[in-house]
């Protein structure tokens, strides 16, 4: 017998995977339908997940303007080559040039 050959084309989600996520876009949808039609608590869920949601997307927003701002600031001033000064069994570079013997 051969092993199954998995598809590289289709994305690697599980069922489980999938019935948790249409049972959780079900109870989000329970919960906004009781608050459009006035419960207060709905109301309070809906809101807090907006505001997590609004968190969440404002995070990754700031941390692509900083990944962003990083990438363009490595193509000027590289100091990969360098090396790192803390690295065991590695000098730090020299800032001052050395002096001849005797000068």
């Amino acid at each position: 017998m051969q092993p199954i050959a998995r598809s590289r084309l289709l994305p690697r989600i599980s069922f489980r995977l999938v019935m948790f996520l249409t049972a959780l876009a079900a109870g989000g949808s329970a919960v906004a339908r009781a608050a459009g039609d006035g419960g207060v608590l709905a109301k309070a869920m809906v809101t807090i997940m907006l505001v997590l949601a609004f968190f969440f997307l404002a995070s990754t927003l700031s941390y692509l303007l900083a990944w962003t701002i990083a990438r363009i600031a490595v193509g000027r001033a590289d100091n990969s080559l360098k090396g790192n000064p803390f690295s065991k069994d590695q000098l730090p570079p020299q800032v001052i040039r050395p002096r001849e013997p005797g000068v």
